[in-house]
Parts: structure tokens; C-alpha cells; sequence
């Protein structure tokens, strides 16, 4: 499959404090000195890239002609939009790729994309071909919706630092200086002295456990949540499983304990966490929490999802 299939580009102006412009700035030259064929278009408000690749999508739906590779400049909230408007049209054409340029950027540290938009568009350019990725389906019985997910969903902990997060004044003003991980850190300590435990029931392989102390409740597709933490190691967007990890209440020093052992994935065998490994599986919450889809914020509600593994075709060259 060649490569001078044209570019539809979607940048965000918004993401990564105002830098993904001027990064799409410094990527034209390039395209332009390799002859490719692209047309850019700049998002106007939340939700304008889902609508951008859906229109896309059902263009090419119902032709012949060769789709274009939509090309993603944002954060993992703009692939997250750009990731729904596609998959609301089965069985579309459109490969999907991705140059990171928000503030957490898991998906692409997930998968063995650069954060260096030059070098990962060098591994857009070097693709021949689609690669075909897992992604998490989510059915929302509670609000009747269906949506998509590169990254993970979380119930709790995660979520509230994320709700915390996106209201913080001082998000904007530390993205622009690189600084975004700071607006994590005092959302994190902020979130574990607001956030209570609260009752889970998880349903998988046909069987069902509650948990009495929930405290971070996370369906992930890869390793990393929240700006790069590993989570979970062995998660992948290749084995066609999902992994949901359940952590119980704990005080503040056994949190950290159970933080800091994350980074040599020593977490999962202490008594407060619980790992399910499964094709499918249903979670929900009696009490309202504040949950989170791909660190977009979902507010404060009971949850009712079902989860099981979708794909999406991107187009890039893993890192080994």
C-alpha cells in the first residue's frame, strides 16, 4: 500500500497549552518537502474533532476511492475524539495516526509512539501499512451510549484527579511551560484525602465479586494511566484482552507503598489489589463517583458499563 495516500489533519488548538499549532507548524514543511498531499483542520470547541472524523468516515464509507490517513495532533483527549467519530461508522476505511502533543500522552508511551513530533511523524512516514490495534468498547447501560477508549476508564481515584485537574486555574498556565505533570501532582493529593471509598460489583467470566472499599476502579487497554504511571505492565493493545485493576481504601502510607510499587509492578500482590484479565466484564457503582474516559472528565454519577475489546487500523511504526 503506498505511502502518498493523502493526510486529513485534525489539530487541537487547544491542547498542550496552546503548543500543538505551533508544532503543526513546524511538521508542514516536512510533508510539503515529501510532496504528500494533506488538509488541515483546526478544532473550534470539545466534541469538533469527533464530529471532523465521523464526516470523514462516512465519506469514505460509501466509496471506491482510496481514504485518506487521518493524522491526530492533540492530546490523548483529542485521539479520544478523533478514536468515537470514527468508530461510529462500522467498518470504515480510515486508518488513524497520532502525534502526541498533550500533557499526559499515554497512548502514545502505550503503544511506542515518540513524544517528539518530528520523530513520530518520521514513524507515520514510515508505516507501508495499517496496524491493527486493540481499543476498549464501553456500553453504558445507565445513559444508553456506546463509546470507544484507547487508553483506559476509571471509576474514583483517577477520575476525581482528573475532574480536580481540569479545574484547576493553573492547568493551562503550567501546560504552556511543559510543566502539565505539576497540575497532576497537587490534583493527586487533592483527590486522595476527597475521594471515600465506595461499593464496586464486578462481573467477569460469568462470575460476580463485590468489593466493599473501592478506591481506584481502572479498565485499562495498556500500561499507563495518568500522565505515565504503569499501572499495569502486562496490559497490551495486542492480546485482545482488557485488564481492570481494582485498588481498596488504604490510609496515606500504605497508598504510597502501593504508588511507589507500581514502578517495579510489585503492586498487584498485595492484599488491597485485584487484577481481572478477561475479553469482557461488567462494573458498577451504587453510589455516584466521578469517572473518566481517556483523562476526558465524565462527572459524578452511579456507572453501569460493559466493556469488551474493539479494534481500530493506525498508521505508524512502533518503537521497539
Amino acid at each position: 500500500m503506498s505511502q502518498q495516500r493523502p493526510f486529513y489533519v485534525i489539530i487541537n488548538n487547544f491542547a498542550g497549552g496552546g503548543r500543538t499549532r505551533q508544532t503543526w507548524l513546524q511538521l508542514v514543511p516536512i510533508l510539503q518537502q515529501r510532496h504528500l498531499s494533506y488538509t488541515e483542520n483546526f478544532t473550534q470547541a470539545p466534541g469538533h474533532a469527533t464530529k471532523l472524523a465521523y464526516d470523514l468516515a462516512t465519506k469514505y464509507h460509501t466509496t471506491t476511492a482510496e481514504s485518506p490517513i487521518l493524522l491526530v495532533l492533540g492530546g490523548d483527549g483529542t485521539l479520544h475524539e478523533a478514536l468515537n467519530g470514527l468508530q461510529q461508522v462500522p467498518d470504515n476505511p480510515i486508518p488513524l495516526a497520532y502525534i502526541p502533543c498533550g500533557s499526559g500522552n499515554d497512548f502514545a508511551r502505550g503503544v511506542g509512539i515518540t513524544t517528539d513530533p518530528q520523530q513520530a511523524l518520521a514513524q507515520i512516514l514510515a508505516a507501508q501499512k495499517p496496524l491493527t490495534l486493540d481499543i476498549g468498547r464501553c456500553n453504558d447501560l445507565q445513559q444508553h451510549t456506546v463509546s470507544y477508549f484507547s487508553n483506559n476508564i476509571g471509576i474514583g481515584f483517577d477520575a476525581n484527579v482528573v475532574h480536580i485537574t481540569n479545574r484547576s486555574v493553573t492547568k493551562k498556565y503550567l501546560n504552556k511551560y511543559h510543566a502539565g505533570s505539576l497540575a497532576y501532582l497537587a490534583s493527586l493529593v487533592k483527590a486522595f484525602f476527597s475521594q471515600k471509598a465506595f461499593p464496586v460489583t464486578v462481573t467477569a467470566d460469568g462470575q460476580q465479586r463485590q468489593f466493599k472499599r473501592g478506591f481506584v476502579v481502572t479498565t485499562t487497554n495498556h500500561p499507563y494511566f495518568g500522565g505515565g504511571v504503569p499501572l499495569l505492565a502486562s496490559a497490551s493493545v495486542y492480546n485482545h484482552h482488557l485488564d481492570l485493576v481494582i485498588m481498596e481504601r488504604v490510609n496515606v502510607f500504605y497508598f504510597i507503598l502501593l504508588f511507589a510499587m507500581m514502578f517495579r509492578q510489585w503492586h498487584t500482590k498485595m492484599p488491597p489489589v485485584h487484577h481481572f484479565h478477561v475479553r469482557k466484564l461488567r462494573v458498577q457503582t451504587s453510589a455516584a463517583e466521578y469517572g473518566q474516559a481517556d483523562g476526558e472528565d465524565l462527572g459524578k454519577r452511579r456507572f453501569d458499563l460493559e466493556f469488551s475489546v474493539a479494534h481500530q487500523d493506525f498508521w505508524f511504526v512502533p518503537n521497539k
